[in-house]
């Protein structure tokens, strides 16, 4: 009994491959096949810049546009690790250009087309406070 084998050599190969191939459908589902490019980028107040990004999650998808509140003393670099983060748009939507002024720390918005998600109130995190921005939205169906 001394000399017995608790793990034959295949049943330790087996559970190496098994880990391989969990550890690989794991990584693989980590990567989004959603692309943003930045569209626009303006400035709401002295703290924050609303950034419009187009996506697309491949070829057979439209194209949505994603718009999102980020703090204006970070770079594009910084809102685009964000974006790889899941960071959150206020508004997704199938309208390219919703956006119609930004006047006085208010966004007025005009969407023609689909509105997928919409946050009323959205918020951005400035020196570790949090903010939020008024939007005015008109919505026409197309």
């Amino acid at each position: 009994m001394l000399n017995a084998q608790v793990f034959k050599k295949r049943h330790f190969l087996m559970m190496f491959f098994l880990m391989v191939i969990f550890f690989g459908i794991y990584s693989l589902s980590k990567l989004s096949p959603l692309e943003q490019s930045i569209v626009r980028e303006q400035a709401v107040n002295t703290q924050a810049n609303i950034f419009i990004t187009e996506a697309s999650a491949g070829a057979t998808t439209d194209f949505s546009y994603r718009y999102y509140l980020y703090d204006s003393s970070k770079t594009v670099e910084d809102f685009k690790k964000a974006l790889s983060d899941d960071y959150s748009p206020f508004l997704i939507t199938s309208d390219a250009n919703a956006l119609i002024k930004v006047e006085n720390g208010v966004i007025y918005l005009n969407v023609k087309g689909k509105i997928f998600s919409f946050n009323n109130l959205p918020a951005y995190n400035y020196n570790n406070s949090i903010y939020t921005v008024p939007v005015v939205i008109t919505a026409k169906p197309y």
